[in-house]
């Protein structure tokens, strides 16, 4: 049965209160309801239209929605994925949803999109919300959505100035925010949007942000720092917490309020955190920070050769790029002797070395200068100095006259130099260029590599005294002449072809070599000292580091060191200086700290060369591996050798000649020394001195871990007075202490204290010489 429509009968009109007449009637009101809706929605049903209309080339293809493009940084890992570094044009990683904070999810949506949950991209209601509020003259929040901002984000970040145009990609970001809803989970699109938005500072997406603003993973934000964070969405610039900090604070208060109003926190943890003041923990980060930068900047290249090499191309089809493509570079470093690595050298020479080297240029008649140099020649190096600095270049470019800049050069200006003991390494100066050019000539520069011998991994590598300042690496780069450091590939090669044993002795006196000139005959005699004509153990003699004895064995072995050579052509690093002639046998030749060290490692290897690892495994943005380490090896000596040869240089830390008595070693000083000495197990080790003290090197070995270390100035003209300091024993042996010193005392770095295992069980491990082999 029909319902009666309910008109009011009279009775009932009798009984109502009497109402002012409004002067519309019903009719009226219709009217005026229809006209409302049409105001409102007209605009929404042509914008629906007009999306219809959009040219398809304005929308992204769902190619692309599928995987966006955005640059994100490729991180550089250590052994134990510790990040080292990143490389980037935008410092971006990305993070899943499950790695952010529930807070930071909640201070998301009850932000910028209370209805977040209930819309597929567009909210309607919020649209219409906001256009009411134009219409009537109220701000009734914004029309965009999460989805919205995220598509403006990824495709339209510079708005044009056009305001038509400005309409018609507001109108794709609509139909972008749809498809990227149909393609994407809400979850996802959180994550998407986190990832993607820029908190400045190097800080793009929200895993920087965390790290750079509060020192912590997206996952351990608090509902604050999650808080403050998320308000920055409205500008990063001006609710800046680091430039801004009144502004981020009230703007952060703004988002625990609208987290409250959403149920997110209730009043009593409302007030509480509004009470809280921000605490930042702030760790800007720039390419040339953090841990290992020298490393990271070899390596920059290698990865770019090794793709190359390997082919290995997007699935796009094109070259990998390392700063945008977001890979992922997993490496042998271990952070921690990394860190042990970058003190030791600060501790040393930082806290010591550099101070004494600036008391005896202090004593120098021609500081930096050594005696031996003429006038002409420090003339020519400040010269060349000066054509090389910046300031010069730009003077040049001005149309400055070398005269004029000459005169420049000797004004005083105010400027900041790198000085050890100032705060951030840097100090407020009034100094004239050209006494600026003569501060940094006095900068002593080191390079440190640590490498495991049974694998070839980079461990630690430390390629000068400050990335900032020096950006040039003394551990790849640097071909320095090597010293003692080559004699135990001497005295392995004689081994190796039969001429001798640890225990041959030869008379202690000089020995000299002819070297054949053409047109005359010269002798070679290498200068030595205390010379008694007693017998000399070869072992103590490559402990002691005896010239006269090394130029003996050359002699024996056919004066020329071809054997020598033959084996670092093995290894593939003889280079040019690598003649054969008998100086070659004391180091006069040059190779970098890392071919030094690698060389080196082939005494604890079991005469086995490894060519050095820096980069296990390299994997694109989504994890596909790119390229996976594979090593390279070549047996250089015998086992048996090899293993003579590092008992020899395990005397270096003290041995002792059974036929004078003398007690030898010339890293004695790492048994009682101590700051960096008083170790006690097996170590074996070579140190390394240049003429005029221009070069000091020590490489130490244990069974885990050899290390290599030079210490020096650019120019060869440039250092200590005497052998005093000016020696590797003084120079760099102490950097080796304090770096092995930290590292036996971290639990957490697993090397090991016990002895060198040798090729055959029934070897003994130590020099033993039961009887005299007569030599001569």
């Amino acid at each position: 049965m029909a319902k009666k429509r309910n008109n009011p009968s009279s009775k009932a009109r009798k009984t109502k209160a009497p109402q002012k007449k409004t002067g519309l009637s019903t009719k009226g009101q219709k009217r005026i309801l229809i006209a409302t809706w049409l105001v409102i929605f007209s605009p929404l049903i042509l914008l629906g239209v007009l999306m219809l209309s959009i040219p398809e080339e304005e929308i992204p293809d769902y190619a692309l929605l599928e995987n966006p493009v955005s640059n994100q940084a490729s991180t550089v890992f250590a052994e134990d994925e510790k990040i080292l570094g990143t490389f980037f044009i935008d410092n971006r990683s990305n993070v899943a949803y499950h790695e952010l904070s529930e807070h930071l999810v909640n201070a998301l949506v009850a932000t910028e999109d209370e209805r977040y949950f209930d819309h597929s991209g567009v909210d309607g209601w919020g649209l219409i919300r906001a256009i009411a509020g134009q219409v009537v003259g109220q701000n009734k929040g914004g029309g965009s959505t999460i989805t919205q901002q995220l598509a403006k984000m990824m495709f339209h970040e510079m708005p044009s100035r056009n305001k038509w145009a400005r309409v018609n990609e507001k109108l794709a970001e609509w139909v972008i925010s749809a498809r990227i809803e149909r393609r994407y989970t809400k979850k996802e699109i959180i994550a998407m949007y986190l990832n993607q938005f820029d908190f400045v500072h190097n800080a793009v997406g929200i895993k920087s942000a965390s790290r750079i603003y509060f020192n912590k993973k997206p996952k351990e934000l608090s509902v604050n720092e999650a808080a403050t964070l998320v308000g920055m969405a409205k500008n990063p610039i001006i609710y800046n917490p680091r430039i801004n900090p009144k502004n981020a604070l009230n703007r952060r208060n703004t988002v625990l309020n609208q987290m409250k109003k959403n149920g997110y926190i209730n009043d009593d943890e409302y007030k509480k955190l509004k009470a809280d003041s921000i605490q930042l923990d702030f760790k800007p980060e720039t390419q040339n920070t953090g841990v290992a930068p020298y490393f990271r900047a070899h390596i920059k290249n290698q990865v770019q050769q090794i793709l190359e090499d390997e082919k290995v191309l997007t699935q796009e089809g094109n070259p990998y790029n390392i700063f945008r493509d977001g890979l992922k570079i997993y490496t042998t470093v271990n952070y921690d002797m990394q860190v042990h690595a970058e003190n030791a050298v600060e501790k040393y020479l930082g806290d010591f070395l550099q101070k004494e080297f600036e008391k005896d240029n202090a004593t120098k008649k021609h500081s930096p200068y050594g005696s031996e140099t003429t006038r002409q020649q420090r003339d020519d190096d400040i010269a060349r100095a000066m054509k090389n600095s910046r300031r010069y270049k730009v003077l040049k470019q001005q149309g400055k006259t070398d005269v004029e800049i000459k005169a420049s050069f000797k004004q005083k200006v105010k400027m900041e130099v790198f000085d050890w003991s100032s705060p951030n390494r840097m100090k407020s100066i009034l100094m004239s260029p050209l006494d600026s050019l003569y501060h940094y000539k006095k900068i002593l520069k080191v390079g440190l590599v640590s490498m495991n011998p049974n694998t070839g991994f980079i461990k630690a590598w430390v390629g000068g005294p400050d990335y900032r300042n020096f950006k040039y690496d003394y551990v790849a780069n640097a071909k320095r002449q090597v010293g003692s450091t080559i004699k135990p590939f001497v005295y392995g090669a004689a081994v190796e072809h039969g001429l001798i044993t640890s225990c041959t002795t030869f008379p202690n006196i000089e020995y000299c070599l002819d070297l054949d000139y053409g047109s005359e005959i010269r002798q070679w005699c290498p200068k030595g000292s205390g010379f008694d004509g007693l017998p000399m153990p070869v072992h103590y003699a490559l402990a002691a580091s005896k010239n006269p004895i090394t130029a003996k064995i050359i002699k024996e072995s056919g004066g020329n060191n071809k054997w020598v050579v033959d084996l670092f052509d093995k290894m593939d690093l003889a280079n040019n200086s690598f003649q054969p002639v008998p100086a070659l046998g004391l180091g006069v030749c040059d190779l970098s700290p890392l071919e030094v060290t690698a060389a080196h490692c082939i005494f604890s290897n079991k005469g086995v060369y490894n060519q050095p690892i820096m980069i296990l495994r390299i994997e694109d943005r989504n994890g596909r591996v790119l390229y996976d380490a594979q090593p390279k090896k070549v047996e250089i000596l015998s086992p048996n050798s090899a293993f003579e040869v590092l008992k020899m240089m395990k005397g270096a830390l003290g041995v002792v000649n059974p036929y004078n008595g003398k007690e030898g070693g010339t890293a004695r000083r790492l048994r009682w020394e101590p700051n960096y000495g008083g170790f006690s197990n097996p170590i074996a080790g070579k140190t390394g001195t240049t003429q005029n003290a221009s070069d000091g090197w020590f490489v130490g070995h244990t069974p885990d871990l050899v290390s290599g270390i030079w210490v020096g100035n650019d120019d060869r003209i440039i250092h200590f007075k005497s052998n005093t300091l000016g020696q590797g024993a003084r120079m760099a042996l102490p950097i080796w202490g304090y770096y092995m010193k930290a590292v036996y005392s971290d639990k957490d770095i697993k090397i090991s204290k016990g002895d060198f295992t040798p090729p055959a069980p029934d070897l003994p491990t130590v020099v033993e010489c039961e009887t005299i082999e007569p030599s001569w």
